[in-house]
């Protein structure tokens, strides 16, 4: 009798075996069917951590490029670091505008598909014996690099204030008032907050003598032309960010108190103070009207001198952008 169990609990042993077996083989050939598609790897190269690169963070750590396919790479760089990497390979998408379009305008086969703002947040920051933009004549004016969008307003407000460009000195960093380097710069959102309640002076707007894109995603024309798919699908996902930045303030002011923007060690100071600065400059629609785009290429081809008439088509392709922003809306 004793014997007879035995057997039998082995024979229920073995039987048990082949069935895990067998189980295991079939589910073998089932998984691919049941895995998920494999995300496409995108890489952006972003130049700060600021309110303008906020939507593709968020798009991000919200899940939203996933859900789109994608598993995006962000790896931080200089705005005059942006093209380079681009033109290399080794980015697919750059959020530095102003070079973007300068390098556009040079001949560069680079176009800008999406457009964040239409208004620039940077300011004319000064040290706190400057009272006059006039009084910048001699000085140090420090900008992100050469032909990045914060030189070209830098540009604009001394030509608006009838200052000979040969006058100012430019030099290629935005970040060293406190250490005396330079005697200006231009600061965007949130740093020229961190700068005014230290006590240097805002001494004219970017807003006020330029309109221009600030933010947005320049890529390769051969990125838009064979990989229309994966360009749309970075939009898409950077459109729902902005959207709910506008819709879900709770959540925001949540993710801004965290490690991911900048906004010093008094994040709970700032971070409302940003968020209404998002609100009144982010565009839904991710595009700009043509007599921007025209308005920009000529202030860019004032300095880079371009051998031909450059039309909006060869810097600027909103195409994409007003696909998707009609699917959302």
């Amino acid at each position: 009798m004793e014997g007879d169990t035995m057997t039998a609990n082995i024979r229920i042993g073995f039987l048990s075996l082949v069935l895990a077996i067998l189980s295991t083989l079939f589910s073998d050939e089932a998984a691919p069917a049941e895995k998920s598609p494999k995300l496409a790897p995108i890489r952006i190269g972003y130049v700060s951590r600021s309110m303008l690169d906020m939507p593709y963070l968020i798009a991000r750590d919200r899940g939203f490029f996933r859900e789109e396919g994608l598993e995006p790479e962000f790896i931080f760089m200089k705005a005059g670091q942006n093209m380079q990497a681009l033109l290399a390979g080794g980015i697919d998408f750059g959020t530095a505008t102003g070079s973007g379009i300068a390098a556009a305008v040079s001949g560069v086969d680079v176009r800008l598909v999406f457009a964040l703002t239409e208004r620039p947040s940077f300011d004319l920051i000064t040290l706190p014996s400057i009272t006059s933009v006039q009084q910048l004549r001699g000085k140090k004016l420090g900008t992100s690099g050469v032909g990045s969008l914060a030189e070209i307003l830098a540009r604009q407000i001394l030509i608006a204030n009838k200052i000979p460009l040969e006058q100012v000195t430019f030099l290629p960093f935005d970040m060293a008032l406190k250490a005396g380097t330079i005697d200006a710069t231009m600061l965007q959102v949130p740093q020229k907050f961190f700068a005014i309640d230290e006590g240097f002076r805002k001494l004219a707007s970017g807003a006020d003598v330029y309109r221009a894109v600030m933010g947005g995603l320049t890529t390769t024309k051969a990125t838009l032309t064979e990989r229309p798919e994966l360009v749309s699908k970075t939009i898409r996902a950077t459109m729902r960010a902005v959207r709910l930045i506008r819709s879900d303030k709770k959540y925001v002011l949540e993710w801004m108190k965290g490690p991911h923007l900048d906004l010093s060690k008094e994040r709970e100071k700032y971070a409302e103070r940003v968020y209404n600065a998002a609100l009144q400059l982010f565009l839904l629609s991710g595009s700009v009207d043509e007599t921007l785009q025209r308005e920009m290429i000529a202030v860019a081809v004032e300095r880079t001198k371009p051998p031909h008439p450059v039309p909006p088509e060869r810097v600027f392709d909103f195409s994409l952008a007003q696909k998707v922003s009609e699917t959302l809306r």
